[in-house]
């Protein structure tokens, strides 16, 4: 090679590019543009004689020279998030940004309000929402904080749990008064289903699929978007397994058998364990602990809170 990378700036397009699998992706999570990640993958590229990617339609894999610093390229980000964490744990002002990622549902319906309170009571902390499906990478910095259903596998985090979710059976009073009276679990085979299906299993409530099939009801309506399903159930597609809050937010549905629980789910507040002395952190992190426990009743079951 003619060249050497010269600062961490070059090793985070590098990885960006190989983690995010295209120019187009990498420029997205590098908060710049495509041209942009183009120009400067070229000039390393020029400056070390030698290409970093086989470029392969849309996707980048690596090439030979990009297989050999890998592995160095990983030591430095590690050496770097162990950097930007311990200034993170030095920084004692009530200000600044922190992203915190959650599902649909709690995310987009029951955070937002209690963001807004945050908000009034800290006006001078900025909050990023990333909604996933997906459980995000907070040991590299995707999230500082993430509301999981489902308690962390990952180590080096702080994990608090908070409530149980209840879910329950959910349809609209059309869709009942034209189908077959439900009175047993037995009496739901041959009804309509909407169910919530999703491409990995590392989030708790995907395994509501598993019941629903033991019901031998008849999936009419199926997506990997909590909020699709719920649209469809209030469509009148059938029946669909919703959480308890969310159906208390929406009165034209009903419960199926209200005496059934087909599932449970605690929900977890996690973070990085390094970013504890983050006031700002600290602060949104013990906010949302405190409205999720004191909203309990709503999140178990439905019911308001007093």
């Amino acid at each position: 090679m003619k060249g050497s990378m010269q600062d961490w700036a070059d090793i985070r397009l590098f990885l960006a590019i190989l983690d995010q699998g295209s120019l187009v992706a990498a420029a997205v999570s590098l908060e710049l543009t495509q041209p942009q990640v183009g120009r400067r993958l070229r000039a390393l590229e020029e400056r070390l004689g030698t290409p970093l990617f086989v470029r392969s339609g849309r996707r980048m894999q690596l090439a030979d020279a990009g297989a050999a610093i890998l592995d160095s390229a990983r030591r430095m980000q590690t050496e770097m998030l162990a950097i930007e964490r311990s200034v993170e744990i030095q920084s004692k002002g009530l200000c600044g940004q922190v992203t915190i990622s959650a599902t649909e549902g709690t995310g987009t319906e029951w955070l937002t309000p209690v963001l807004f309170a945050f908000h009034q009571q800290y006006p001078d902390i900025a909050v990023k929402v990333l909604i996933e499906s997906r459980a995000v990478d907070l040991i590299h910095r995707e999230a500082d904080i993430a509301l999981r259903m489902g308690r962390p596998k990952q180590p080096d985090l702080i994990a608090r749990r908070l409530v149980t979710i209840g879910f329950g059976l959910y349809a609209t009073k059309k869709y009942l008064q034209g189908a077959d009276q439900v009175s047993t679990i037995e009496s739901l085979a041959g009804h309509h289903f909407v169910v919530l299906e999703s491409p990995d299993n590392r989030m708790e409530p995907q395994g509501i699929l598993a019941p629903i099939k033991e019901m031998t009801g008849h999936a009419v309506y199926s997506t990997n978007s909590p909020s699709a399903q719920l649209s469809a159930v209030r469509t009148g597609f059938g029946i669909g397994m919703v959480s308890h809050r969310w159906a208390s937010m929406n009165p034209a549905l009903l419960r199926v058998l209200p005496e059934y629980t087909p599932l449970e789910v605690e929900l977890w507040l996690v973070s990085h364990e390094e970013l504890r002395n983050s006031a700002r952190i600290r602060a949104l992190s013990d906010f949302i602990a405190e409205s999720v426990i004191s909203d309990e009743a709503l999140f178990a079951t439905g019911e308001p809170c007093d």
